[in-house]
């Protein structure tokens, strides 16, 4: 007799979370500012990014509380009930269960005997991967898992952060092997599923917890090591020798034998091909509590627990742990880095001080720039960062410096400038503002933006004060109103072009605090060179190509090249590179920015010896490839960051650019 019951729950979930997830992706692309990370809520980078914060007191960009918290409850729920993610949420498991689904009705699958050789052999490959993965991403605090995710590649177009023979081979054997052997990826590669597994083993997952304390404890350096690799080899050999957990979980299959009629219906639908028929209570290391056995049951003899009034509580706990583990992401922030220096022991009494709103605290890579740029400070002795909101918590001493002086140092002083004045403008009016809650440096690129939209004004430059001094440089003519600039300034959210034309928006919340127009004016030359200052601080000297030549008598001249575009903020960014190249060619000496007349020009000193007009043009400006030196003396070769159009020439040297 065959039933026809289905696992409505099971399919449901399957289901909706694999159209949540395309639906995810495709707002990210087509409404939403970026593209969707598809790893927001993976259990197992959860996991990951739990050891990496425990080892690094830190969390990588990729990794988020809401990650963190699927993590922490899908192991718990497996502790306590069963594999339930994998059953019910998990897209690759869904694939890979309709694949094998694929091959039985073309007759191309078949399943390896459960508990056989090659079954138990395989089983060590996902241990190993287990291993390495975790290895990596704690070592390296970044999600090691990305770049062979099938699902990670997949989602993101194949343009995440993947390595291409990895995932190349991942997709091969989820689809393949999933096509030809019934849950290959889950029994035999995924490393959830071997993580899920040792939390099964819970005697030995507690047992391996003791082993890491005391391997610290007795100064073992990279306890965690050892304890990880314990984990994986014990894992491997419990489960290969016995495929079945022990004292928990709370929730199994039960099977009446006076019922069952043994017509193996559970065995052909469970999706790991589970003989339940034989088996008493089921606690068989593959199960997941999917019900596919309960719903298959004709005679009702397989019951979660053993009652029929459960048969729905995995799928209901699934949902229930789901929604909990969202709340707990968003209720709770754990530092984005946390980090002490210098000898607090002589801190009489050591005060705190929070910001929120830095909007340059977006990553890992800001969060650890910022605390570089905190420990230069006196009497700073410790930053923690929470990216999720833009916070910092900052640690200092009272008796050396106050929240005023540290303000004061997270502020960067700008200088900004979108456009010349036109020819028959001999004049720039000054206007005075105060603007409250500019407080870094991604405030002013947003300010910036904003002051860019309003007709008439060139430019702006700002300097700390409490609220921030704001000095705009307009065209007399322009009616730059009080009424205007704040309805201008106090706007909810500004938007930029980002790449591919697409617009990207940003929360802002400026104030305007006071306007001053008294009719203050400067010249335009004045103003063309007030905006240059931060660009001829780019300038410099190479003092390891001078000490080559201590000693010996050469001759110097100045090779001089317009470039227009040096003033616009991504070639800026791009003019460092091109520096460190140039102070890797013997015989560059220095190269300055400076103006002449309104044009900004490139000016390099070089021993004429060893370069000429036409090498210099063809062997530094239009080089195939850069070679980059970084801080820790390193070298690396680059694509080009710069692209130069104008030709320049040899000139006479000047007092502005001074041979050495």
């Amino acid at each position: 007799m065959k039933s026809k019951k289905r696992n409505w729950l099971k399919l449901s979930l399957q289901g909706g979370t694999l159209l949540a997830i395309v639906a995810f992706i495709l707002y990210g692309i087509f409404f939403g500012e970026q593209r969707a990370d598809p790893e927001a809520y993976c259990p197992f980078g959860g996991l990951q990014a739990i050891g990496s914060y425990l080892h690094n007191n830190s969390l990588a960009c990729s990794m988020s509380m809401a990650q963190i918290m699927m993590g922490v409850v899908l192991a718990v729920g497996v502790i306590l009930f069963s594999k339930l993610f994998c059953g019910y949420l998990c897209p690759l498991g869904t694939i890979g269960e309709y694949l094998g689904k694929g091959g039985r009705k073309l007759k191309m699958n078949f399943d390896l005997k459960p508990g056989g050789i090659a079954d138990r052999g395989l089983r060590i490959v996902k241990y190993g991967l287990l291993f390495v993965v975790f290895y990596m991403s704690v070592s390296s605090s970044e999600l090691f898992c990305k770049n062979f995710d099938p699902y990670y590649a997949m989602a993101t177009g194949f343009k995440g952060e993947i390595t291409a023979w990895m995932t190349s081979i991942s997709i091969v054997l989820l689809f393949l092997g999933s096509f030809f052997i019934k849950m290959f990826w889950c029994k035999y590669i995924c490393p959830l599923g071997a993580l899920s597994n040792i939390f099964k083993f819970t005697i030995t997952f507690v047992g391996i917890l003791l082993l890491f304390w005391l391997l610290g404890w007795a100064g073992l350096p990279s306890a965690w090591v050892w304890a990880l690799g314990a984990a994986c080899l014990i894992g491997y050999l419990y489960e290969m020798i016995y495929l079945r957990s022990k004292v928990f979980p709370l929730l199994r299959i039960v099977r009446d034998a006076e019922s069952c009629n043994g017509c193996g219906s559970c065995t052909k639908k469970c999706p790991y091909h589970i003989d339940l028929k034989e088996l008493k209570t089921v606690r068989h290391i593959d199960c997941t509590l999917c019900g596919d056995c309960v719903s298959s049951c004709p005679k009702g003899s397989l019951q979660v627990g053993g009652k029929k009034s459960l048969r729905w509580l995995p799928g209901i706990l699934t949902i229930v742990l789901f929604v909990l583990a969202l709340i707990l992401g968003n209720q709770w922030e754990l530092p984005t880095i946390d980090e002490r220096w210098g000898n607090t022991e002589q801190v009489g009494e050591m005060k705190t001080f929070e910001m929120e709103g830095l909007t340059s605290i977006k990553c890992y890579g800001s969060s650890k720039a910022f605390s570089a740029k905190m420990q230069k400070v006196p009497g700073v002795y410790g930053v923690k960062t929470f990216v999720k909101r833009h916070a910092v918590v900052i640690s200092y001493d009272p008796a050396q410096t106050n929240e005023d002086k540290i303000r004061e140092v997270i502020f960067i002083p700008t200088i900004m400038k979108f456009s010349n004045p036109e020819p028959q403008v001999d004049s720039v009016e000054v206007l005075t503002l105060g603007v409250d809650k500019l407080f870094d440096r991604m405030d002013m690129v947003y300010f910036g933006n904003i002051l860019k939209q309003i007709p008439g004004i060139y430019g702006f430059d700002a300097e700390y004060s409490c609220p921030v001094t704001v000095k705009l440089y307009a065209d007399p003519s322009a009616e730059l109103s009080e009424k205007l600039l704040k309805d201008s300034i106090e706007v909810e959210q500004t938007h930029m072009l980002a790449a591919g034309g697409k617009v990207r928006w940003f929360p802002v919340d400026y104030k305007l605090v006071s306007y001053e127009r008294n009719g203050d004016r400067i010249s335009s030359r004045e103003f063309v060179e007030l905006m240059f200052k931060p660009t001829a601080a780019m300038s410099g000297k190479f003092l390891d190509n001078m000490k080559k030549l201590d000693g010996r008598n050469y001759e110097t001249a100045v090779y001089e090249v317009e470039y227009p575009a040096i003033e616009k903020t991504l070639i800026k960014k791009g003019f460092p590179y091109f520096k460190s190249f140039l102070s890797t060619q013997e015989g560059i000496l220095r190269i300055d920015v400076q103006l002449k007349d309104t044009t900004p020009v490139l000016r390099i000193t070089y021993v004429t010896g060893m370069w000429d007009d036409a090498k210099i043009w063809t062997e530094l400006f239009n080089a195939p490839k850069w070679t980059i030196k970084y801080t820790d003396g390193s070298t690396k070769e680059e694509e080009p960051k710069l692209k130069f159009k104008n030709e320049g020439r040899t000139v006479p040297e000047s007092p502005g650019a001074p041979a050495e």
